[in-house]
């Protein structure tokens, strides 16, 4: 290394630092940490471009252990958008810092999804075959953003990879069925169906067809439940209430085979089924199975 060199390397260092304003609460602009530009570090840093990257990597990961508020974890957004502007393909930083950017507000509300759902945006576009954030956005497109068929569109790609879980394809099926595409749910199930290599994946996704047509089945009713509610001001107590009231020509018939019933939510649900074809968020048991309510108590009973 030329002398020249070994003085501008730990001058260029010590001007990253002042620069990046590192103190803790970091200076802020706004609403946002105070950071030099890309355009500046590439210019003054251009031979030495990865150890400024990694410089702001070091950043991102220390404001991740400091940030206990949603502000403060709104600003590893920023820490991790410039170490992405300088390092494009530097992967780990999409999803470590994609993973920690939200936080969790209680009841079932997060903050600054945005700027997580922003940053695995971009690491798809540097990064297209990085499996690990392109699930990492399908995650926040469910749970977040509840763009189920943007995010059922990248588990599907994803499934068909070399190596990929078997329950990726399942999970397609599902989102699917839960943004109402229910032709593309449907199209899938039946050629995994078809393609099944063994019986027991045969028999999985031949119910999980059954599956897709009972829940348009189910949404159907639904409606039909909806319609009588806004119109008598009060949930119907029993399907045959909605027949008789005329929202439902006749009551369907289940796929399944079972018996369709509403439960306490005033929602439509069969006896066939533990859970409706949908993405479950917060109404879980401690298996993780959805707690399906039970039948409605008519409300005239004496």
């Amino acid at each position: 290394m030329s002398k020249l060199a070994r003085f501008l390397l730990p001058s260029g260092i010590a001007l990253v630092a002042l620069l990046s304003a590192p103190p803790s609460p970091p200076l802020h602009l706004g609403d946002r940490p105070l950071l030099p530009r890309p355009g500046l570090l590439r210019t003054l840093f251009r031979a030495q471009l990865d150890l400024v990257a990694d410089y702001f990597w070091i950043l991102t990961i220390n404001h991740v252990g400091t940030a206990t508020t949603p502000k403060a974890h709104r600003d590893i957004y920023y820490y991790a958008d410039l170490t992405t502007d300088l390092a494009p393909r530097f992967a780990k930083v999409y999803t470590f810092a994609g993973i920690t950017i939200p936080i969790h507000l209680g009841r079932e509300q997060y903050a600054n999804t945005e700027e997580s759902t922003r940053l695995l945006t971009k690491g798809t576009t540097h990064l297209p075959d990085n499996a690990d954030i392109r699930f990492q956005l399908a995650y926040n497109l469910m749970f977040f953003e509840r763009r189920y068929h943007d995010a059922g569109v990248i588990i599907e790609e994803l499934s068909k990879a070399p190596g990929a879980p078997s329950w990726y394809s399942a999970l397609a099926t599902r989102l699917f069925a839960q943004s109402g595409d229910f032709d593309t749910s449907l199209a899938l199930a039946i050629t995994l169906r078809d393609s099944a290599e063994d019986e027991q994946t045969r028999e999985y996704y031949a119910r999980r067809v059954d599956e897709i047509h009972q829940e348009q089945v189910l949404r159907g009713v639904d409606a039909a439940i909806e319609r009588y509610r806004v119109r008598e001001g009060k949930l119907p107590d029993t399907l045959d209430a909605v027949v008789a009231a005329g929202d439902l020509k006749t009551l369907p018939a289940d796929p399944l085979g079972g018996r369709f019933f509403i439960g306490e939510d005033g929602r439509s649900y069969s006896t066939a089924s533990k859970f409706r074809l949908e993405l479950i968020h917060d109404e879980k048991t401690e298996t993780g199975d959805r707690v399906v309510p039970k039948p409605r108590v008519p409300t005239d009973k004496p």
